[in-house]
């Protein structure tokens, strides 16, 4: 097996890299961003840093991956907990998913960056909304209070008008407080509004 094909949290260093290469691409985009300049950021040589990856496009596929996957398994993990009601377990689904794009620059840099690469990710990206839309869907139909759910396609209908609602707050929010509270509102909406 390559070292390019072990997850990142079984290699300390290839974690390290990943963790270095999304701050520079997040900062510099993939053009700008050279492997030079993420081995320096890594603490890492250059040679050093091309054992792990055989180029930038490699680097940068695995990367992207690291975050969605990342993105994927928090949103996964606040659906599984018990603990929260179902409006909460809404909220913290999709702040696990999108909340870390609102506040801090390099997540905003990273937002731009995913959503302009397609040329280097290919359907990476939007396999990755696919599968967590699937989720959310499937989640809903899990945990909905009965009730809510009245018709066959309702689960999917109220997973779409959340998704549309927060990529655009993920856009517009100046906190990530502020994007939770839209979602925490829009969700009590649809959940106590008459069926």
């Amino acid at each position: 097996m390559s070292s390019s094909s072990v997850p990142a949290e079984d290699h300390p260093k290839r974690a390290a890299v990943l963790d270095a290469a999304l701050v520079v691409f997040g900062r510099f985009g993939f053009q700008k961003t050279s492997m030079e300049a993420v081995a320096k950021a890594a603490g890492i040589s250059r040679p050093g840093l091309y054992l792990l990856f055989s180029n930038k496009e490699a680097l940068y596929r695995a990367t992207m991956q690291g975050v969605m996957e990342r993105a994927q398994r928090e949103m996964e993990a606040r659906f599984a907990d018990d603990t929260l009601s179902f409006e909460d377990k809404l909220v913290e689904a999709f702040d696990a998913l999108m909340g870390l794009y609102v506040e801090s620059q390099v997540s905003r840099d990273l937002a731009t960056l995913l959503a302009n690469s397609g040329p280097q990710l290919g359907s990476m990206f939007g396999d990755y909304q696919n599968k967590a839309q699937t989720t959310i869907t499937a989640q809903i139909k899990k945990h909905a209070p009965p009730g809510l759910l009245t018709t066959r396609g309702a689960a999917k209908d109220v997973m779409n008008l959340l998704y549309a609602a927060a990529l655009t707050w993920k856009s517009t929010a100046a906190t990530r407080a502020e994007f939770r509270e839209q979602i925490r509102r829009a969700t009590h909406l649809i959940c106590r509004s008459p069926r």
